[in-house]
């Protein structure tokens, strides 16, 4: 009993589609082929492998084509792009941030007592980053208030019944955008 128990447990099932494709070395497909005349799982395997090649063989050597619907690949592609969402597991999220919280903390052991003049700088380096793109902001915020402040005051001296109401308000603002593109862009001619 305990031998049949040993050879359920140390079934190749794995190396059987190796077996029937012959990637095997002899030696190895000696001892599967002894193992296929004990084991009755793995032999049955064995055959249900072999008619489902078959099986395949003979489908694909038909001469008759199969004729496939006008937009046959639109359909797979619309299905296949539905469903990718499904595939990742719910889990798999907490997985990657389980994981990357781990590689930090072994970061951290690896430079030991180096580890606070790293962070001191990436500190320091962010902070600088975070100044920079704080003074890009009040740059341009202090562009477009300037340009409703320009806008407001020449609106407030044009008459309602002037002609060119509404040409000097579009002319300042081409003009801005040009000058805002050559300058701040660099697409000007040198």
């Amino acid at each position: 009993m305990k031998a049949l128990e040993h050879n359920l447990q140390a079934c190749p099932a794995d190396e059987i589609s190796a077996y029937i494709d012959a990637e095997l070395t002899p030696a190895r497909e000696l001892e599967l082929e002894a193992h296929f005349a004990v084991c009755r799982p793995c032999t049955e395997e064995l055959n249900l492998q072999k008619q489902f090649l078959c099986g395949l063989d003979s489908s694909l050597k038909h001469d008759d084509e199969i004729e496939l619907p006008v937009d046959f690949a639109r359909h797979i592609v619309a299905n296949a792009e539905s469903t990718v969402a499904g595939l990742r597991r719910p889990r798999e999220r907490y997985n990657a941030l389980f994981i990357c919280a781990a590689m930090l903390l072994f970061g951290l052991f690896a430079l030991g007592a180096d580890a606070g003049r790293v962070f001191n700088g990436v500190v320091v380096g962010v902070e600088q980053m975070g100044a920079v793109g704080a003074f890009f902001a009040k740059v341009v915020y202090s562009i477009f208030l300037g340009f409703a402040i320009i806008i407001r005051a020449v609106a407030a001296q044009v008459q309602v019944g002037d002609g060119y109401f509404l040409f000097l308000p579009a002319f300042v603002g081409v003009v801005f955008v040009m000058f805002v593109s050559r300058k701040v862009l660099g697409t000007g001619r040198a």
